[in-house]
């Protein structure tokens, strides 16, 4: 390495992966604090954690008395270090930075131009330019022509070519494309059962059966209800002796063979 060298910091891991500081200083401090040259904000990052002193072969690292302390290559840095291109220097547990060799200050030196263009001795006549040969492209081979896809009307949607636009041909006919095909008209499939035949009206024929069954049931029902009912006003009547407060009811009783007895 040269003096003239220029370095730079990369970000291995840390708060900005893949950041570049450049080393344009001769003195270079890196820490929390706003007031350094860099500035890392991470907790493993002292206020002012290291610096870097520019030599001739390069840059020295030193250690501010940080708290987690400074590794170069993994090992823990004691004292001043100079630096090799390639270096990983670590801060603390969660910051890592390559040391770099970024490029050269100075272009390379300028070479003596070679002898066959220096200038001609004194007394030479100086060589006729000859013209540039003319260039010549090299022929083109002709590319086939590529023929589109050919349009297909019963692709299923979504894949389907769009029609080639109409076109004359040399005899003068006008290109149409085939039609779609007719969809055709749905017919619902017969009802399953080999001989069965359906009939819409017959469920319309049972409805009256149906409704009359339960007019049925209700009379019934109601009629199960009266007797009931009668029966037990009958019990009602006997056990409290409520025949003469029902007029009819004795002369009734008496008629049939069971006058009343309370």
């Amino acid at each position: 390495m040269q003096a003239n060298d220029s370095f730079r910091l990369v970000v291995r891991r840390g708060p900005q992966p893949n950041q570049v500081y450049e080393l344009n200083k001769d003195i270079v401090t890196i820490g929390r604090d706003i007031t350094n040259d860099i500035t890392i904000n991470d907790p493993e990052v002292s206020r002012h954690h290291l610096r870097f002193t520019r030599g001739a072969g390069g840059f020295t690292l030193e250690d501010l008395g940080s708290t987690n302390g400074t590794f170069v290559n993994g090992q823990r840095l004691t004292g001043a270090k100079p630096l090799n291109n390639g270096d990983l220097l670590a801060l603390g547990e969660t910051v890592t930075l390559g040391y770099e060799l970024a490029r050269p200050m100075a272009g390379p030196p300028v070479s003596a131009p070679p002898p066959d263009v220096m200038a001609p001795p004194a007394g030479a006549r100086p060589p006729v330019a000859q013209p540039p040969p003319s260039y010549s492209p090299p022929p083109v081979a002709p590319q086939p022509q590529q023929q589109p896809p050919a349009y297909n009307p019963y692709a299923p949607p979504g894949q389907q070519q769009q029609p080639p636009p109409a076109s004359y041909s040399p005899q003068g006919q006008t290109y149409n494309p085939p039609p779609p095909p007719q969809s055709a008209a749905y017919s619902p499939p017969p009802p399953p059962g080999a001989g069965y035949d359906y009939d819409p009206y017959a469920v319309r024929e049972e409805e009256p059966r149906s409704m009359t069954r339960w007019i049925i049931i209700g009379c019934l029902g109601v009629a199960i209800l009266c007797c009931c009912m009668t029966i037990i006003a009958a019990v009602l009547v006997d056990q409290l002796c409520l025949y003469d407060r029902i007029p009819l009811l004795p002369d009734l009783l008496s008629a049939i063979g069971f006058p009343p007895s309370c």
